[in-house]
């Protein structure tokens, strides 16, 4: 796993890393809110605008074109995972909150995934179903922007709940179950590279795993604000 996990660096996964840095830190100086609550703020931003474009890349891939996905697309993921991963070591030490264990596996998993798809056609296309899931990500964190502005009572709280609530039961819950049933078979991955298949069916049950114990939050906080909005 470690060797997969290294294999997720190069040049345009540190590039974007940089790069989502760089935007956190533009969307730090523009909010008025105290240091703690910019600072977070600033990342969910980037996480929101990241799970657009990986999640509408991944729906167009898909419907156009399918098959595996681009290369540069895998490696700008990883950028990614490794921004939120620091973002989530360094988060403890600026809130005081526990360091997120099951946030940190999922991340760890997913740059293993990462490294190993970069050069595994069969698993470049199955990860363009796994990119569905960030859809319900801007939802998420829309939510969240809208605590902060005191708009929690509002019905437009409620509508985003509510969709991102869908979106994740859709791609994070019912989809992954599917997309490894289609990949059942390792023989076309075993030709590329033995063990993968292997490790795309450990991955995809830590993942779905983690989904469904995030989901029981989501599911919480969505009928919290229908008991507000009422």
């Amino acid at each position: 796993m470690l060797q997969a996990i290294a294999q997720s660096i190069d040049g345009t996964a540190l590039s974007w890393a940089a790069g989502c840095c760089l935007v956190a830190g533009a969307a730090y100086t523009m909010l008025r809110w105290e240091f703690k609550t910019r600072f977070e703020a600033s990342v969910r931003a980037v996480e929101a605008a990241q799970g657009a474009y990986v999640g509408l890349s991944a729906a167009h891939h898909l419907l156009i074109k399918g098959g595996p996905l681009p290369v540069i697309l895998v490696q700008r993921m990883a950028g990614y995972l490794w921004f939120d991963t620091l973002y989530e070591c360094v988060l403890p030490l600026v809130k005081g909150t526990p360091l997120s264990i099951p946030f940190l596996a999922h991340h760890l998993v997913g740059l293993a995934a990462h490294g190993l798809a970069k050069t595994h056609g069969p698993l470049r296309a199955v990860t363009a179903h796994v990119y569905l899931a960030e859809l319900s990500t801007p939802s998420l964190h829309v939510s969240w922007f809208l605590k902060q502005l005191g708009m929690s009572s509002t019905t437009l709280y409620l509508v985003n709940g509510l969709a991102g609530a869908l979106a994740y039961l859709i791609f994070r819950v019912a989809w992954p179950p599917l997309f490894v049933y289609w990949n059942r078979d390792p023989a076309p991955w075993d030709a590329e590279r033995g063990g993968v298949h292997t490790a795309f069916l450990m991955c995809s049950a830590v993942f779905w795993a983690l989904n469904l114990f995030w989901f029981r939050k989501l599911v919480a906080m969505a009928r919290g604000a229908r008991r507000k909005a009422k």
